[in-house]
């Protein structure tokens, strides 16, 4: 793509090569507590693991070795769905029909 002010230039503007993230062997403490935190701020697994460095690779690996993290991660999942089941459910209480919609459709019955 020629710029309209470079119409000297026949050179085409292209994008530089992705950078792979540098692979870690292994997830530091302060790293598994960072992630965690994270996780409780609504991030998901592969963008709270991104903004740390931690490849996917090294995060599937470091839950299959460790199962106090793999809980803990697991753990904070739940009480992120807890949460959204709450408001859903004062939402539905306060009057939102859409709220108490979506929960009776979904109620075990």
């Amino acid at each position: 793509m020629l710029y309209d002010h470079d119409e000297d230039d026949e050179r085409e503007w292209r994008p530089g090569p992705l950078q792979p993230l540098p692979e870690s062997r292994s997830v530091d403490h302060q790293q598994r507590v960072e992630f965690l935190r994270l996780l409780q701020d609504g991030l998901g697994r592969t963008m709270a693991a991104s903004q740390l460095g931690i490849s996917r690779a090294t995060l599937k690996r470091t839950m299959a070795q460790s199962p106090s993290f793999r809980e803990a991660v697991v753990h904070v999942e739940q009480l992120r769905l807890d949460n959204l089941y709450t408001g859903l459910y004062v939402a539905a209480l306060e009057g939102d029909t859409r709220a108490a919609m979506f929960l009776l459709s979904r109620a075990k019955r």
